[in-house]
This record gives C-alpha cells, sequence and structure tokens, in this order.
C-alpha cells in the first residue's frame, strides 16, 4: 500500500512544471510576474565549510546535523544589536516576548535548536527599518540556539510584526530580506548582519578554470556594522570576514523569471551515451547562471548523456546529463542533473565540481535517485577511450566495463575508492579518487563538503 501511494505522489510531482535553477535557494522566493507580496530573499548560500543555517518547516522537526559549538556563534550573539532600533529598549523586549511566546513555545527541544520560552534568554540581533521594510532577527543564547525573524511593512510596531522564519543557528551570521510589490514596482532587500567588527566584501571580478574559480575582492563601507541593498537591482556576491576566517559567502540577486534554457549541441563529448536535447539546454541554463555566464556567450557542452533506469522515477526511467562550462585551459566547472518525464531535475551533490580536458579526465559520481532509499551506483565518465576499470575500495581491486569510456558500478555508500581507466591496450588513462561525503557541500566542489556530525538524539515524549 505504502509503495502504491509512494508511485502515485511521484507521479503527480512529475506534473508540476519545473522550478528555477535548484541551486539558486533562496529563503522564501516570489517570481517577479506574480507580484505578489512576499518575505523573500535573493541571497543564495555558498557553501563553504562553515554550511548554511538549516531553516525548521515545521514544529519538532530537527536537522540531521549535530548542533554546532555554542563558540561558533559566541561572536554574534555577544555583539551589540544593530539596526536603527537598536536603542529602542521598549521594542526590543516587545520583540523578545514574542519570541519566548511564539517561538518557544513551538520550536525546540532537548534534541535540536532551542528558542527559550524566557525572553531574557533570547538576544535581538538586528532590529530596524531597511528600505520599505522592518525586520527584528533573534536568536537564543543557550544550547544550541534557534533563530527567527519577525518583519513587516517599515515602521511595523513589533506587536504587529509578522514572524517569518526559524531555523537553527549555524553560523555567526543571520540573513534577512524581502521580495514583494505590485505591478508598478518591486522591492527587494538584503540585509547580512555578522559579529561586531566583521568586514563585509563585495566580488570585484572571478575567472573560472578547470582547476576551480579565482575571485578578487574590495571592501565595502558599512558605517553601521552590518550589510544592507534596500534595492536589489544587480547580481552581487558578498562575503563576510573575521580576519582571515571567511564566515559565509552569498549571491545576492534580483528575483526573477525562471531560468531560461540554453541550447548547446547536444551531442555528447566522444559519443559517450545518447543525445538529450532539451535537458542538456535545460541545464547548460542553470549552469550558465550559476557562474554568471548568462550574459557572455558561453561555450558549454555536453561530457555525458543517457536514459538509464531509475527506481522510483514515473516509468522507472530517468535522462541524466553532464554539463561543463569551457575555459580558456579547456576544462572548467560542471554540473550533472538527473531528469524525470516532466523535467523534474534532481541532483547528487558529487555530480558537480571542475574537471580539465574530458580526453585527460575522469569523473566519479553518485547518482541522487528518485527512490526514497539511496542508490548505491557510482557513475564513471573516463576518456571515450577507455574500455575498463579498475576500482580499488579498502585493498579489494574489482573491476567494471566501460562503453566509450561510461560505465555504473555498485558500491556500498560511505566509500572510499580510487579509480584507474585504461584503454584496449593496457595503457593507463586516468586516475580519480572518490570519498563519499555527507553534509552541506559547496554546489560546485563537492570536497568541499563540511562534515556531518553525529545525528542529535531525539526528544523524549
Amino acid at each position: 500500500m505504502i509503495d502504491e501511494l509512494r508511485a502515485t505522489l511521484d507521479q503527480h510531482a512529475e506534473l508540476v512544471t519545473a522550478r528555477p535553477d535548484p541551486h539558486a535557494r533562496v529563503l522564501l522566493r516570489r517570481r517577479r510576474r506574480q507580484r505578489r507580496r512576499g518575505s523573500a530573499i535573493a541571497l543564495v548560500a555558498v557553501l563553504l565549510m562553515v554550511g548554511p543555517a538549516v531553516w525548521l518547516a515545521q514544529p519538532d522537526t530537527y536537522p540531521s546535523l549535530a548542533p554546532p559549538p555554542l563558540a561558533a556563534v559566541r561572536p554574534l550573539l555577544d555583539s551589540p544589536t544593530r539596526g536603527s532600533l537598536a536603542t529602542d529598549a521598549a521594542f526590543l523586549a516587545a520583540v523578545r516576548r514574542r519570541a519566548a511566546a511564539e517561538v518557544g513555545g513551538q520550536r525546540g527541544g532537548p534534541g535540536g535548536p532551542l528558542m527559550p520560552t524566557e525572553a531574557d534568554q533570547i538576544k535581538v540581533l538586528f532590529a530596524g527599518d531597511v528600505g520599505v521594510r522592518r525586520f527584528a532577527l533573534v536568536a537564543g543564547t543557550q544550547g544550541w540556539p534557534l533563530k527567527a525573524q519577525f518583519e513587516g511593512p517599515r515602521g511595523t510596531p513589533a506587536a504587529e510584526l509578522e514572524q517569518t522564519g526559524s531555523g537553527s543557528l549555524d553560523l555567526p551570521v543571520v540573513e534577512a530580506g524581502y521580495g514583494g510589490g505590485d505591478d508598478t514596482f518591486v522591492h527587494q532587500i538584503a540585509v547580512l548582519v555578522g559579529p561586531a567588527g566583521a568586514v563585509y566584501e563585495e566580488q570585484a571580478s572571478e575567472r573560472y578554470s578547470s582547476s576551480g574559480v579565482e575571485r578578487t575582492w574590495t571592501a565595502l563601507a558599512t558605517p553601521d556594522d552590518y550589510f544592507a541593498d534596500e534595492q536589489i537591482d544587480s547580481v552581487r556576491r558578498i562575503r563576510v570576514r573575521m580576519g582571515g576566517t571567511v564566515l559565509t559567502e552569498v549571491r545576492v540577486a534580483p528575483l526573477a523569471e525562471d531560468t531560461q534554457p540554453l541550447p548547446i549541441d547536444p551531442a555528447p563529448y566522444g559519443g559517450r551515451g545518447t543525445p538529450v536535447p532539451e535537458r542538456a539546454a535545460q541545464l547548460a541554463g542553470y549552469l550558465a547562471q550559476q557562474t554568471n555566464q548568462t550574459d557572455r556567450d558561453p561555450v558549454i557542452r555536453v561530457l555525458w548523456s543517457d536514459q538509464l533506469d531509475m527506481p522510483g522515477a514515473p516509468g522507472g526511467r530517468a535522462h541524466v546529463v553532464t554539463v561543463q562550462l569551457v575555459t580558456a585551459d579547456g576544462g572548467g566547472p560542471y554540473r550533472t542533473m538527473e531528469f524525470g518525464a516532466a523535467g523534474m531535475g534532481r541532483e547528487h551533490p558529487s555530480g558537480s565540481g571542475y574537471a580539465g580536458d574530458p580526453e585527460h579526465t575522469v569523473l566519479v559520481m553518485r547518482l541522487a535517485g528518485f527512490a526514497p532509499e539511496p542508490d548505491d551506483r557510482l557513475q564513471l565518465i573516463a576518456p571515450p577511450g577507455a574500455v575498463r576499470a579498475e576500482l580499488v575500495r579498502a585493498g579489494v581491486t574489482t573491476e567494471q566495463a566501460l562503453v566509450k569510456g561510461v560505465g555504473t558500478a555498485h558500491v556500498p555508500l560511505d566509500s572510499e575508492v580510487l579509480v584507474r581507466v585504461y584503454d584496449a591496450a593496457g595503457a593507463l588513462l586516468g586516475t580519480a579518487a572518490y570519498t563519499d561525503r555527507v553534509g552541506n557541500c559547496d554546489p560546485i566542489e563537492y570536497s568541499a563538503c563540511r562534515p556531518l556530525f553525529p545525528a542529535p538524539t531525539p526528544p523524549t515524549r
């Protein structure tokens, strides 16, 4: 019965129009054409080693990460309140009481992030008007801190602000934002608040290559000790730094229509797989947007594409595509997605990264799958001349046949694997080391995942 229900839900899900780029994750997003008021923010966290905050969807729903050391967020909790209402004692007290009563009574417990039910154990991190909106950002100061956001139109009393979100405080930086308006104008606002004395920097330039991305940064003037953009009208990348440590890095972007497909040559490099033109164009559009190439006439190639058996997908099949932005050195960032019948995309973080010339590069990745259970398939994409691969795991070597450099091996999860590929004459064409990582992963570089700590103990009922 449960399998029938799951299959039915998956089939209905495939009928939903595909959303924009999955890596353009925003706190609350509204499309411009809908002109609906929303507590939106076009702040896209670049998942560094310190990862993003975990937002809770409902009471008693806890993330899988263990609590960060309180010392990690203490610099923010010990900083003075920022914002135009930072000295309004009555307003701050009213917000703390609301957080204790409305958030503390519903969110938190011994197994997860906690918002205290006593107002004096809650810190107002930011309170003030930014553009047309008023924001109040709070966090608990005990145990595993929970943060919460209140907002409303500029000048709204504390009692009338709307509580618009709460989640684990994992970083010594909090963010807020808004995107909404009417048919004549859309207001788009972003706010970042780090520890007192933090440096806020904006990207001045970037250059992608086969080995990564190089960026230069310019310090921003922040006389009020926080970053705010009262009207977002262009894409900006902002980072918050304390000394030599980058606390977080975000992409601030205007709310926009869905990412547009980017027509490219759908033929996979070296004949690896079969062409999937529509999905290749869809993924190329995502990669171009992600790397800020949409206005630069980028060269994007298909490294591999095919249709595979995919348990859980409607019809049991899905298209899988890997595309790469071609840079000056012949390589560049790549990205892999699996598409169901209606274009709904799913991806595993190991399917993205930086790679060199495909004639000399071996890619190893997991497939995200459509079933609730993890997929143990390990996808190999090697130079087209490769006919076999050796996989070395825990001292044991196994072999996998390759067709034009492509093959799939079943490897237990949580593995470390060394892959060597050979041509028909037995010559070594390339090697690649693969390690399963769990946690918050950079959307391009899988090796930049933050390790996953042991899961917290569930609360006792």
